[in-house]
């Protein structure tokens, strides 16, 4: 990793770009057209201030006159680092070890969104590249990417190319697809009373208990779900299955007093073979069975339905990429799907052929405590997005 590369990514990882205070987008964003500016890249800004509050995308191309265009996707917002007394290293500071690069965005998304800039870079100064690159770096990821892919795809700026590269994924495997996924909250409802007279209300953390052991048998049915498509490596299943989680639980505010209501919420991943929209019905029929047979009184809320997508592997384009991956990481690397979901789904409903690719390996606690980024990932996957732009 190059001195210049080091000190760009040091310029986005101190600013906290996180997608729920939604801070420092225009400032961050002002560096981002700052550095493609500088590498000789033509850059327009598409804000559309959503909701009142701006949220920049960047879109910056090297056209080098080639008949195709490639997109490189990545994103510069991150999810909050928690509880910062837990880190050993700043969160907003970086600091570097050895290979790794530790704080908030090193792996997901940061370091790829200077990885992307880099392989532009390097393209263009030795004039090499066989496609028109353009680079779309966006807010809003985090939270489904309605102000960042979405708009730049479906809204006015109507950005379209002859082929997609997430470059926001594991270096360990080619990504020719990703899960979808189904978010919700069902809420037991009890009626609150003094915590002394258990007779005389409905204590819906008590009614709630045999429902949540409802939902684990449903986690066995989401598990005998599967795709086609293969698993990454050192995953349990050969390919992609489906996948359901309690994530979260919420009732009560005193010790002595039975509360009103016990909220449960879950993630449900799909395969992209699955319809969103059908299996939450078939959740919400589950659901309303268990709490009916259960008598317990209960509502369900659905809070995303995302869907997952696939690119065939036999597509021209991404046997040049998983080429070039071959050639410069390893010549076994594998083409897999994600487990978790990506902005790849915007390119592919509108008949654009994608990959993912990037630096988020499984152990580099992205979303987590002392998130890092291997500089020699870093390294690998410019070297892959060099080389395929070459290949074409």
């Amino acid at each position: 990793m190059e001195k210049w590369e080091i000190d760009f990514l040091r310029e986005l990882v101190r600013l906290d770009t996180n997608s729920v205070e939604q801070k420092n987008y225009v400032e961050c964003a002002d560096i981002i057209r700052s550095r493609c500016e500088e590498v000789g890249l033509n850059v327009e800004v598409f804000d559309p201030r959503a909701n009142g509050a701006s949220q920049p995308n960047v879109v910056a191309t090297l056209d080098v006159g080639a008949p195709r265009t490639v997109l490189l996707c990545t994103h510069y917002d991150v999810v909050p680092a928690g509880d910062e007394a837990a880190w050993t290293h700043p969160p907003f500071d970086l600091t570097i070890e050895g290979d790794r690069a530790f704080g908030r965005g090193t792996a997901d998304d940061k370091s790829n969104v200077v990885a992307s800039v880099s392989a532009a870079k390097e393209l263009a100064k030795r004039g090499t590249s066989h496609v028109n690159l353009r680079l779309l770096i966006s807010p809003n990821e985090e939270i489904g990417g309605a102000w960042g892919i979405d708009y730049l795809i479906n809204g006015d700026p109507n950005v379209r190319g002859d082929f997609a590269i997430v470059v926001d994924s594991s270096p360990s495997y080619v990504s020719i697809g990703a899960s979808g996924v189904i978010a919700g909250r069902i809420t037991v409802k009890g009626t609150q009373g003094h915590a002394g007279y258990p007779h005389a209300f409905n204590n819906p953390i008590h009614l709630s208990v045999p429902l949540l052991n409802a939902l684990l048998d449903y986690v066995d049915l989401r598990r005998k779900v599967t795709s086609a498509l293969p698993a990454p490596p050192g995953s349990p299943f050969r390919t992609l299955w489906g996948r359901f989680s309690i994530t979260m639980y919420h009732a009560g505010s005193k010790t002595n007093i039975i509360p009103g209501k016990a909220e449960i919420s879950f993630d449900c991943r799909i395969v992209p073979e699955e319809d969103p929209e059908a299996v939450a019905s078939d959740l919400e029929q589950y659901i309303r069975q268990n709490t009916t047979e259960l008598g317990v009184d209960a509502e369900t809320e659905f809070l995303a339905k995302g869907h997952g997508w696939s690119t065939d592997p036999d597509n021209p384009m991404v046997r040049v990429f998983h080429d070039a991956a071959r050639e410069t990481v390893d010549p076994e690397i594998a083409l897999a799907a994600d487990l978790g979901g990506n902005d790849g789904h915007y390119f592919t409903r509108v008949g654009i052929p994608t990959v993912c690719f990037g630096t988020i390996a499984d152990d580099t606690n992205f979303h987590g405590i002392d998130e890092f980024v291997r500089l020699s990932d870093f390294d690998r996957v410019k070297a892959v997005l060099v080389r395929f732009a070459e290949m074409c």
